[in-house]
């Protein structure tokens, strides 16, 4: 019994920690853009705090990543987030008016750029399981190592998400690009005087 009780304080304790984290991430963003005047994307930051709230606050405080597929709903989000913030980077880079890429290279190098930071987060989640002897990658079930595909099934879901995620996205872009070329930029950040 009380080893019990010790393990719920353990778990309300990281839960607390998590909603707190959560909260630091969607205010962290406005206030780099205040200290740093520059004007977030808007549509990224939408898909920015949509992603947090559904992964930290209905996922770990109400428990939503028991319900099937949740995980994959979230990484098809992450899929067209990772490709908007692709096209952020690009912007950093001077990226404007002067140079014409095709719209197809854009897509192409948006979904390239989702799908490597999915492998990333797939790194780092088997780095966790590893060092801190964690389950994020769903390879135990009831305590003991699934095997063979049933061991894959959560990573490589994860990354399939990923891609369809960012496919998605590069379709709708792809026919916004290819009506209004100008439209990239809504996706860059953007310099502004604070005197303004």
């Amino acid at each position: 019994c009380w080893q019990l009780l010790v393990q719920k304080q353990t778990s309300s304790r990281l839960l607390v920690l998590e909603i707190g984290a959560g909260l630091l991430l969607v205010i962290l963003p406005a206030l780099l853009s205040k200290w740093l005047h520059v004007r977030l994307p808007a549509f990224l930051y939408f898909f920015f705090m949509v992603f947090i709230y559904c992964s930290i606050y209905l996922g770990d405080a109400y428990r939503f990543y028991y319900v099937p597929y949740w995980d994959k709903f979230l990484h098809l989000i992450s899929g067209a987030l990772l490709f908007g913030a692709a096209w952020a980077v690009l912007g950093c880079f001077k990226f404007g008016d002067d140079a014409d890429l095709p719209a197809g290279f854009l897509c192409l190098y948006g979904v390239a750029f989702a799908v490597l930071c999915g492998v990333l987060w797939e790194c780092y989640e088997f780095t966790c399981d590893g060092l801190f002897n964690m389950n994020l990658q769903r390879y135990l079930s009831g305590g003991r190592p699934l095997l063979g595909r049933a061991a894959l099934m959560d990573t490589m879901g994860d990354l399939i998400a990923d891609l369809v995620g960012s496919l998605l996205f590069a379709c709708w872009s792809y026919w916004h690009l290819k009506g209004k070329p100008e439209w990239l930029e809504s996706f860059f950040f953007k310099k502004y005087d604070p005197e303004d």
